[in-house]
């Protein structure tokens, strides 16, 4: 996928482990201009770590990530975690797009590139977390159909401030159960015409007979 504009092209691909070095580098670049990721300016972790990250998610048949590169750098990152046994119809999900980039529609193209490998590979429900503060992030997932359903408080702990979280998940089961809410509803109107049909020709029968026999109802 790309996102094209006259100055320049943004690329979105797989991440590989050879990736890890330029991830570190963006994660260390993001850390540092904003509060909303669970890591700061350190950055996500050394280069065998983050290594490893990658190749386990890429093993992984129902989990990705994703980067955004523009020119030689990531600007973009997001990623779908899969879970497992009684839950592996469920994915988590993350998401972050360096400062500079906020508003050229990195975030949608990303975001859509994952429920899309979601829909893909059988992950029915995917779910997140976001700092309750953080309105732009939440009016993205919004746009995409997700729900909040409920508030974590305390869920991280920035310089001694305790900050919240908002839940939030995507249903990916809701088009396909109103498609079959809307199926069971057209079959009983069809039975109830059919059962309204056969009513109206007893009744129809049985006021012939009145007649025939002038029986006054």
């Amino acid at each position: 996928m790309s996102i094209f504009t006259p100055e320049v092209s943004i690329i979105i691909k797989e991440a590989r482990p050879e990736d890890a070095v330029k991830l570190i580098e963006y994660t260390k670049i993001v850390g540092a201009q904003t509060d909303n990721l669970s890591f700061g300016k350190e950055g996500a972790g050394d280069t065998p770590e983050v290594e490893e990250f990658i190749k386990r998610i890429g093993s992984d048949s129902k989990s990705v990530m994703y980067f955004a590169w523009k020119n030689d750098d990531i600007v973009g990152c997001a990623n779908i975690s899969s879970m497992k046994r009684r839950m592996s119809h469920r994915a988590n999900f993350a998401i972050s797009v360096a400062k500079s980039e906020w508003g050229s529609g990195i975030g949608s193209a990303l975001l859509e590139k994952c429920i899309s490998f979601a829909k893909d590979n059988e992950i029915e429900i995917i779910n997140l977390d976001t700092r309750s503060d953080n309105f732009r992030a939440i009016s993205l997932y919004k746009k995409f159909g997700f729900v909040k359903i409920g508030r974590m408080p305390a869920f991280s702990k920035i310089n001694g401030e305790y900050i919240d979280a908002d839940l939030m998940y995507l249903d990916l089961r809701e088009k396909s159960n109103n498609r079959r809410k809307i199926e069971a509803f057209e079959r009983l109107e069809a039975i109830r015409r059919e059962n309204k049909k056969e009513i109206d020709f007893n009744k129809e029968r049985e006021e012939a007979m009145n007649k025939k026999h002038k029986i006054q109802p």
